[in-house]
């Protein structure tokens, strides 16, 4: 091989790695893909965030079979999205599909595994009236009846994110730590506790722990005297076995504005607050979301892939 075959190798060679290189560039769109916290497990609440390297129109995605709804930062180059993980879900690897659009019908994708570890759950035995284990036929009337209020009410849909920052304690209290525990009644049912106790006097303030739309406010056979605000992007939070409701359905309010007593009515052995915590179908640790550092949505531009979703 020549001198001059030598060169016109080398120049064939740099070309084809500048032209690689720059395809790459522009096929790169989606520049990173990150969660808070990094581990997972069935319960977690996800701080989903995705970096791009130019602006985008819409960023979906999709988790557990779920969809992932997206909003972003001023410079539509920082996408966020809160989401969660059930506490039925099995450990193991799954994947989170990441979809940016931008002008011009340009589309990039994106896959990246995330995993979901064990978690070990107690359990306990719990003393009812009988009547909240053995319902009567006035009492399966209202049972279903309040089923049909609560599938009303999570399919309630605000497209863009009503909270702002991290979720506060409802209550002055501390929790207890019950989320997941499999609870015995009268030694007869056994049910899934899927939220958090809060032990404190009958009669103590319940506030919103953040801002939302009140989309229930009423007497349930087993939530006792129940509030459920919509947080936006289909999250919501729920607060059971109030003794008084002082807030409306329909109702904006802000975090920390009173929503009502705590108390003791529905299936209860005791005075408490019940803190549930529901995304997508998924029941979610409350521990988890009031221990999770959370951007501030009033200070972002808040868009969401525009449309109604029927349930």
């Amino acid at each position: 091989m020549t001198l001059g075959d030598l060169r016109k190798l080398f120049t064939l060679i740099i070309v084809s790695f500048v032209t690689q290189s720059l395809f790459a560039q522009k096929e790169s769109a989606i520049k990173n893909v990150f969660w808070q916290p990094n581990e997972l497990q069935p319960g977690s609440v996800i701080l989903l965030t995705v970096e791009l390297n130019h602006p985008a129109s819409t960023v979906s995605g999709s988790l557990l079979g779920k969809e992932l709804l997206f909003f972003h930062s001023r410079e539509a180059k920082v996408w966020y999205s809160l989401a969660g993980v059930d506490v039925a879900t099995t450990p193991g690897s799954y994947d989170v599909g990441i979809r940016a659009s931008r002008s011009g019908d340009r589309v990039a994708h994106t896959v990246k595994s995330m995993e979901i570890g064990s978690m070990t759950f107690r359990a306990g035995d719990v003393s009812v009236p009988e009547n909240f284990v053995q319902p009567d036929e006035a009492s399966q009337r209202k049972i279903a009846a309040d089923q049909r209020l609560k599938k009303r009410a999570f399919a309630h849909f605000i497209p863009t994110p009503q909270w702002s920052g991290d979720f506060i304690k409802p209550i002055d209290a501390a929790p207890t730590n019950s989320f997941g525990m499999t609870r015995i009644f009268n030694e007869e049912l056994t049910s899934e506790h899927r939220g958090i106790d809060f032990p404190v006097k009958e009669g103590s303030p319940v506030m919103s722990s953040n801002s939302g739309t009140v989309v229930l406010a009423r007497d349930l056979f087993y939530e006792g005297n129940c509030v459920m605000l919509d947080h936006g992007q289909h999250f919501f939070t729920i607060y059971m076995h109030l003794s008084k409701i002082q807030v409306r359905e329909g109702q904006k309010v802000r975090k920390g504005q009173r929503l009502g007593l705590s108390g003791a009515t529905g299936r209860v052995t005791g005075p408490h607050l019940h803190l549930g915590v529901h995304w997508e179908g998924a029941d979610i640790d409350p521990t988890k979301l009031l221990a999770l550092t959370l951007p501030q949505t009033d200070r972002v531009v808040r868009i969401a892939k525009p449309r109604v979703k029927s349930r």
